[in-house]
């Protein structure tokens, strides 16, 4: 598994012109996988910003090679009559490494020792936030910030927003919004990436979705924070305790896997989990207690797999924190096609079918999963109705995503789209025997059991899971209990 083995921090300055020259191929090696830009623009970005200082967190990998950076400039200026310091930043960690650095420490500590040593000086952190996750990680973190959610920006820190933007040339890019400006950096992301931020519950991702709907055309949203020593401490110190709880997380699970500590950690930190998640909200104490007896709590580092496309399997995860990516091989190599945060459950197709995992999984950040075994999952739903619509629906929107996807069937919808058209399906119960028909059907999916196909004179058995594209002469009759989801045709986007 790779992982970040060492830090070096280098001050541009401070560099001969031939030091600075490797650096920038070394930045823009690792650059150029995460963002879409070019070497000049890179360097004159991160390695000659014209500031009055520049401090580089490099993060290299086991062979020397740099995998990340975290670029920290100040800015002196005098504004609006008054001394202050702009603080701007540029990161980007390959992904395979995302999540395993000392970044943040590192950050607080220039930044704390920038701010002692000039204490008359007002000092703020602006940044043009061209991805969602930027702009979570300052809401995570920050205490003064604008814009945020639900809070109107003050006129005098917008106007003097606007006025920092026009200082360092960043063009406006919406006349909507004022605080969109354009950048020179994209970063690389797949649509299921996009369509993750786009869809994240969470109430800062949704906030600058709506407020830079086009990041992926090279916009960003300006950022601006008060920083202050008072501020950065409670920063350093939630930080602290988030690291802690971390920590505590992993110790539990690896108590947990323990025989006694099963006994004694399992049930309650398994519990915890399920109550916060939608799928079993309204469980009661009993079902709850009969679920967390067969489960368990994973707690992994970032682009851990779980399990690969292929692997027999039969239990259901449930992201508790974090976010899983899910990858399936192509002929280029494995790509993601989707991302999953925190209430998704995924592995329903092997747990109710008991057969192969369809996709691979690995975690996209420090993740907390809830592995659930599949005969206390099947007892559930066998006597809760609600957990066993869910569990099938789950099942039902994976397959027909997949078969849709794959065969190039409408195209003019977004997953999200897609996620909506397949929710309108028909759930439908058959007894051997028993027949069924597709009456303007657009899809006929059968997600358990095997059926006999007859169209145009023609028969032949399916066993589930299986896809059909449906038109006016296709049967199926069941021949084992059986269970179908009809699905219309797609609505307009």
């Amino acid at each position: 598994m790779p992982r970040v083995a060492s830090h070096e921090v280098v001050t541009p300055t401070r560099m001969s012109p031939d030091e600075r020259y490797v650096l920038a191929d070394a930045l823009y090696e690792a650059v150029g996988e995460v963002f879409e830009t070019d070497k000049a623009t890179a360097t004159r970005l991160m390695i000659e910003p014209k500031s009055q200082l520049t401090r580089i967190l490099l993060s290299k990998d086991e062979q020397g090679r740099v995998v990340g950076l975290f670029a920290l400039h100040f800015f002196e200026r005098r504004l609006r009559g008054r001394p202050v310091t702009i603080l701007r930043v540029q990161s980007g960690t390959l992904r395979a490494y995302r999540g395993r650095s000392a970044n943040m420490s590192w950050v607080l500590r220039e930044v704390l020792r920038y701010a002692l040593a000039r204490p008359g000086r007002a000092l703020y952190g602006m940044g043009l936030m061209i991805h969602p996750s930027s702009y979570l990680f300052v809401a995570r973190y920050a205490e003064v910030y604008w814009p945020k959610p639900d809070e109107v920006v003050p006129p005098e820190i917008l106007g003097f927003m606007i006025e920092l933007a026009d200082e360092f040339g960043m063009r406006a890019a919406d006349p909507r919004q004022p605080l969109v400006r354009a950048s020179t950096l994209k970063t690389r992301e797949t649509e299921a990436e996009r369509n993750y931020w786009r869809q994240c519950d969470k109430p800062a991702a949704r906030f600058y979705v709506a407020m830079n709907p086009a990041y992926a055309e090279r916009r960003g949203l300006l950022v601006l924070g008060r920083l202050s020593v008072p501020i950065l401490a409670k920063v350093a110190a939630r930080f602290a305790r988030e690291k802690a709880d971390l920590a505590l997380e992993g110790a539990l699970a690896t108590a947990q896997r323990l025989p006694l500590g099963a006994r004694l950690l399992g049930l309650p930190a398994v519990r915890k989990r399920l109550r916060g998640a939608a799928l079993f909200a309204g469980l009661d104490e009993a079902g709850l207690d009969a679920l967390a007896a067969g489960a368990e709590v994973l707690s992994l580092p970032t682009a851990t797999y779980l399990f690969r496309e292929g692997d027999l399997g039969e239990d259901l995860y449930l992201v508790a924190h974090g976010a899983v990516c899910v990858m399936k091989a192509s002929p280029e190599g494995e790509v993601m096609i989707d991302q999953l945060g925190v209430g998704a459950v995924f592995g329903e197709i092997a747990m109710l079918t008991g057969g192969r995992r369809s996709a691979s999984i690995r975690t996209a950040i420090p993740s907390t999963l809830v592995r659930i075994r599949r005969v206390a999952l099947r007892a559930l739903m066998a006597e809760n109705p609600r957990v066993d619509a869910a569990i099938w629906g789950a099942f039902a929107a994976r397959i027909i995503d997949d078969h849709v996807r794959a065969s190039g069937g409408a195209p003019e919808l977004g997953r999200a789209d897609r996620m909506a058209w397949i929710q309108r399906g028909r759930h439908e119960d058959l007894a051997p025997g028993a027949g069924s028909r597709a009456e303007g059907d657009a899809l006929l999916a059968v997600l358990s059991g095997a059926v006999l196909v007859a169209r145009g004179g023609a028969e032949a058995s399916a066993q589930a899971p299986v896809v059909l594209e449906a038109d006016a002469h296709l049967r199926l009759r069941a021949e084992t209990a059986a269970r179908v989801v009809h699905i219309p045709p797609p609505a307009a986007p």
